[in-house]
């Protein structure tokens, strides 16, 4: 396991939820945001091999138990945001089944209330984030996520750091400050990709997609050869848990939730004025100017552009 800055564990309560890790009962604790910043960072680091990776859940219980063989003791800060973020998703159980080559990591399901209990944004409290809800539920979020293009769902996978850097740049070098949304210029640049004609297997594309849905992005329209297009909606989850992914706290967070919720509404309010005026035959309403959304985001709204930490 590697080594982030420990905090100190905050004491555990009499009432705490108690883990079994592979026959041992371990007494979970809330734990300090930086511990839990450490973790999304290993998760990201694994997310990003190329070669195939377990489930979050198991991915998480392999890193408990490889723990555990490093001889991290259960009261680690690190083995107890790990234990916390797999309870919080419902599980209660972790353990190895086998020897050797046929050893597997199994989990089970606990009766508990997991993140499923509440609204998400429910979680992304000081609270939630202590108790590893806030966590769990950015995680679950962002390792689902998908763009859907011209009809077309697209999976969300995660590049590395390095040319999501790099595309960030790209990203950066169209924006319009004050002028338009962030958003609006990643679906832009999406469509120049798509203009090229970068595929799904593009990892620029890749990456630019990934921006996008951080940005919060759900569905758009492009026309690839004249670069019009159109974001048709926004998912407001996936904004709030790479806003949260991404450090931002306080007022910085309620600004970025104020932000996609605004989009969210004139992309809604465009598409029922669209539907009408496709009712009355007019067919001219069918493209949207980019900068007819342009103005979605009230002045000083954040707009989380730069990635999270993976280190």
């Amino acid at each position: 396991m590697s080594e982030p800055t420990p905090t100190a564990p905050i004491p555990t309560s009499n009432d705490a939820p108690v883990f079994d890790l592979n026959g041992t009962k371990v007494p979970l604790s809330p734990q300090e945001r930086g511990v839990y910043g450490w973790l999304a960072g290993q998760v990201y680091m694994n997310l990003c091999k190329p070669e195939g990776v377990p489930p979050l859940q198991g991915l998480l219980a392999m890193m408990a138990l490889d723990a555990a063989r490093q001889d991290v003791t259960n009261d680690d800060p690190r083995v107890q945001a790990v234990l916390n973020v797999l309870w919080q998703m419902g599980i209660a159980k972790v353990r190895t089944e086998g020897e050797g080559a046929d050893a597997r990591v199994s989990w089970d399901a606990g009766t508990h209330a997991s993140i499923g209990s509440r609204p998400v944004i429910e979680h992304f409290t000081e609270e939630g984030a202590r108790e590893g809800r806030a966590l769990a539920a950015a995680l679950m979020i962002a390792t689902s996520r998908q763009v859907r293009i011209n009809g077309v769902e697209l999976a969300i996978r995660p590049v590395n750091l390095e040319l999501l850097q790099a595309q960030g740049v790209e990203l950066q070098k169209r924006m319009q400050p004050g002028k338009e949304d962030a958003s609006l210029t990643a679906a832009r640049y999406v469509a120049e990709l798509l203009a090229q004609g970068a595929t799904d297997k593009d990892l620029r594309l890749r990456a630019a997609l990934e921006l996008a849905a951080d940005l919060g992005i759900r569905s758009m329209l492009v026309d690839a050869p004249s670069r019009q297009l159109r974001i048709e909606g926004f998912n407001e989850q996936a904004a709030v848990a790479a806003a949260y992914l991404q450090g931002l706290t306080g007022e910085q967070f309620d600004l970025a939730l104020k932000r996609i919720q605004t989009l969210n509404q004139v992309a809604q309010e465009t598409a029922r004025r669209l539907a009408e005026q496709a009712k009355t035959g007019n067919t001219k309403a069918a493209a949207i100017a980019p900068r007819a959304q342009a103005q979605a985001a009230p002045a000083g709204v954040a707009t989380p552009v730069k990635r999270r930490r993976r280190d």
